[in-house]
Order: C-alpha cells, then sequence, then structure tokens
C-alpha cells in the first residue's frame, strides 16, 4: 500500500482543557459549501439521524465539563475536513466506517486519530476519508457505506467496531429498551441465517445501474418484509416510565452478563453484518478489514473496578465477569472467518502500564481523550501498511 511507518505521530497531541464555554462565533474559516443535489437528501432518509453539512455547535458532556468543542462539520456533514467523492490522481483513499469513536468530537477534528494517520509520511499520497457517526451501530454503518462511502473510491475500507455499544445498538429491541422508544430507522434481523432489512425507504434502482453496491442495496430494499412485533428484554427493568425515563441499569452492562436471548441474537446478527459488510466491499475488489476499539473499562481497570462496585448489589455476576472478554470474542471471530483485524486493547492497556496515573478515555463520557487517538493512531498505522500490502 505504500504507508510508510518511519514517522511516528508521538508529537502530535492536542491538549483539551477544562475550558469555560466561550460564546457561538461565526467561522472564520473557508467558507462550507454543502454537496450539492440528492446524495445527501437520501442518506438521511436511508440511516436517520444524519447530521446536517457545514453545521456549527457546541459538543461537551453535561453537567461534568470534561471538554468543550465547538464542532464544525464538513460539506458531508462529517467531523472531518472537507471531502470530495472523485478520488483525486495518485491519492491512495483508506475509508474508516465507525461510530462515534472514529468520528471523535470529544477532540478536535485535527486530533481525531483517522485524520492522525495522515501526518505519517507515507511513500505516496494517502487520503484518509472519516466516515464515521456517532450512535450508529454496526447495521447503519453498512447502509451508510452502500449509499456513500463507496462513492468514495477508497483503496482500502476498514470497519471500526466498539462492542462497548455497538452489539446492542444492532438489536432493535436492546437499541429500544436503552432509549425508551423504538427508533423510526432502518433495522435488521436474521431470518434463517439471512438478514432482513425492515422499514427502509426504496430507491430507484437507476440511480447507479452501473454501481454494484447500490444495486446490491435495491435488492435488499426489495426483499424487505414485514417488521417482527416490539419485543423489548425484561432486564434491565423500566423503573421510571417516561419523561423521567430510567432503567436498573445500562443496557451496555448486559456485554458482560451471562448471555440470554436478546444478546445472543444481537451477538449473531452482529457477525452477519461484518461478514455482509465484508461482501459488499468485496464486490469492488477492495482490501476490507476491521479494528476492535475497546471499552474504557477493558483499559482503565479502575473503571471497571467502579462499574463492577456500583452495580454490585443488582448485577453480582460481574463479579465474575472479564471486561475484555467482548473484545476478545470479535477478534477471535474474525480470525476465523479471515478478516483483518487489529484489537487494540493490548495497545491501549500496554500504554497505560507503561504510563500510570495517564488516561486515554475520558473518564464518565467514555470517549477517548487526545492522548487516546494518538496510541490508536500509532498503533493503526503499521497494521495498514502490512493490509495494504
Amino acid at each position: 500500500m505504500g504507508l510508510a511507518t518511519g514517522v511516528l505521530m508521538a508529537g502530535i497531541v492536542l491538549a483539551i482543557g477544562l475550558l469555560s464555554r466561550p460564546e457561538l462565533a461565526p467561522s472564520v474559516d473557508v467558507p462550507c459549501e454543502p454537496v450539492p443535489g440528492d446524495l445527501l437528501p437520501l442518506v438521511r432518509e436511508l440511516v436517520h439521524d444524519y447530521r446536517d453539512p457545514c453545521a456549527e455547535f457546541y459538543w461537551m458532556p453535561e453537567p461534568t465539563d470534561e471538554f468543550h468543542n465547538l464542532i464544525k462539520l464538513n460539506n458531508f456533514g462529517l467531523h472531518a475536513p472537507d471531502y470530495q467523492l472523485e478520488k483525486p490522481s495518485g491519492v491512495f483513499r483508506i475509508l474508516i466506517v465507525g461510530d462515534s469513536f472514529p468520528q471523535g468530537m470529544q477532540v478536535k477534528w485535527e486530533a481525531a486519530f483517522p485524520n492522525l494517520l495522515n501526518a505519517l509520511a507515507p511513500q505516496k499520497s494517502v487520503e484518509v476519508i472519516n466516515l464515521s457517526v456517532d450512535a450508529y451501530g454496526t447495521d447503519r454503518e453498512l447502509l451508510l457505506y452502500a449509499l456513500l462511502g463507496w462513492q468514495f473510491q477508497p483503496d482500502v475500507v476498514i470497519l471500526a467496531l466498539y462492542p462497548g455499544n455497538d452489539i446492542q445498538d444492532n438489536q432493535i429491541d436492546l437499541e429500544q429498551r436503552r432509549y425508551g422508544y423504538r427508533l423510526n430507522r432502518p433495522f435488521f434481523t436474521l431470518d434463517d441465517g439471512l438478514l432482513r432489512l425492515h422499514n427502509s425507504p426504496v430507491f430507484d434502482p437507476s440511480l447507479y445501474p452501473d454501481a454494484p453496491v447500490y444495486q446490491w442495496l435495491m435488492e435488499l430494499q426489495a426483499d424487505e418484509s414485514p417488521a417482527p412485533p416490539e419485543n423489548p428484554p425484561l432486564r434491565p427493568a423500566v423503573v421510571s416510565q417516561p419523561p423521567n425515563y430510567q432503567i436498573e441499569y445500562p443496557v451496555e452492562i448486559g456485554l458482560y452478563l451471562p448471555e440470554d436471548a436478546h444478546w445472543a441474537e444481537a451477538w449473531a446478527l452482529t457477525e452477519a453484518l461484518i461478514l455482509q459488510f465484508r461482501a459488499v466491499v468485496a464486490l469492488q475488489n477492495i482490501p476490507f478489514g476491521a479494528i476492535i476499539i475497546p471499552d474504557r473499562r477493558a483499559v482503565h481497570n479502575e473503571d471497571w473496578a467502579v462499574t463492577a462496585a456500583d452495580y454490585a448489589a443488582v448485577l453480582p455476576e460481574l463479579a465474575d465477569a472479564d471486561p475484555r472478554a467482548a473484545s476478545t470474542r470479535l477478534e477471535t471471530f474474525l480470525a476465523e472467518k479471515g478478516i483483518p483485524a487489529l484489537n487494540l486493547t493490548d495497545n491501549l492497556r500496554s500504554w497505560i502500564q507503561a504510563n500510570p496515573g495517564e488516561r486515554l478515555y475520558y473518564p464518565i463520557d467514555g470517549h477517548f481523550n487526545a492522548q487516546g487517538h494518538t496510541v490508536v493512531a500509532e498503533a493503526i498505522a503499521p497494521w495498514l501498511a502490512d493490509l495494504g500490502n
């Protein structure tokens, strides 16, 4: 692939301080021009909760004040510099598809690990396209790629997997319990091992007649079957109804508990979605790989200790749980299926052991801080070089 590994990015660390919130001011940068045409409206119609291009807003966790960021989305509504669909001559494009972790709105986009990969000194020009949206699971990431991602003409596609909530987000009933209501969005189920799409709009098949990825999406939509009835899990139990909706423990904690029917279905669905993602990327003969981003509890031992203590009375099973188990399970599955993968758990834990008292994740928000993005980028760069060769 030509990505050199010689220039590391240790010096690229943008400090995020505890700042008092400034007033929102108009951007003084080069004016952002939204992508013209109907492409983004189609994307929004398909995947839902897709952000407006060129939007500006503050991203801050309340009331913790762990960070304050003025976010300026690009012409595609992504937390990244402006992109163009057509790949410039001589450019090697890496497309990263993921959720809020590669999106990185807890730091400036310049400090997010997909952008830091651009700071290497490659043998050929490299452009990393960060197609990542907060709150998306593997299901919506697949749909996003099928409508938009392939149009960036990538040379390598990397799927970022975050077991901390991807598994639950892929299963509509677990997601419903998480939010307190069923999101009005397309979702998948498994029917005798086959993926079925529900609640999806159907687009014009003649829009991209020569694009095999888009035609796959058309066939998937045409085969849409009736949505199954709502069946949210009994646990975690609802202890307070809307408008003050509360449950006895966060849904994602179920990842560490003995597997019930909902979580078994969620894991089976996630595995099927990953295999489908690889198959869709293969329609363009493009290399495909995955990175596994562990939850903070799998990296910071103190975070797991707090979680186990907080829910000990309700969930005594946590005493015997392994916070790294979900990442290991994904790594094993990917290896069995021959999908190149990088499990970042050991990289991040090794850095913590070498830097005691430091953090790679915000302790309350739970996403990477600037140092976390830097460590991740340094781990991914040599792996990417091997993947592209």
